[in-house]
């Protein structure tokens, strides 16, 4: 955690620039594949088809880590909510990474 944290930043105003990871991402079939340096394993990313179509089209993303739990069945104005509340409490990570 303490690895993936040190390589995400968090952001605290809306025109702050967004970290630039490394080539961290790696698409095997249907699933993406997050490495951060130092870490001995690759993170299995929670995804949607759409989603890894668009990433192998592209070959960037901007990653967004809540430290908090979500509910799955979370609707858009928990979403909002949430990410208002991780913001202000500066448990809301960002980072920009590309495919390797």
């Amino acid at each position: 955690m303490r690895r993936l944290s040190a390589a995400l930043g968090g952001l605290t105003g809306a025109r702050e620039v967004v970290p630039e990871l490394e080539r961290c991402l790696q698409t095997v079939g249907d699933q993406v594949l997050l490495h951060i340096p130092g870490a001995s394993r690759r993170l299995r990313l929670p995804t949607r088809r759409s989603w890894t179509e668009l990433l192998a089209r592209n070959g960037e993303a901007i990653l967004l880590l809540g430290l908090d739990p979500l509910p799955q069945s979370a609707g858009a104005a928990e979403l909002d909510t949430y990410l208002d509340t991780a913001l202000a409490a500066d448990r809301l990570l960002f980072g920009r990474a590309r495919t390797r």
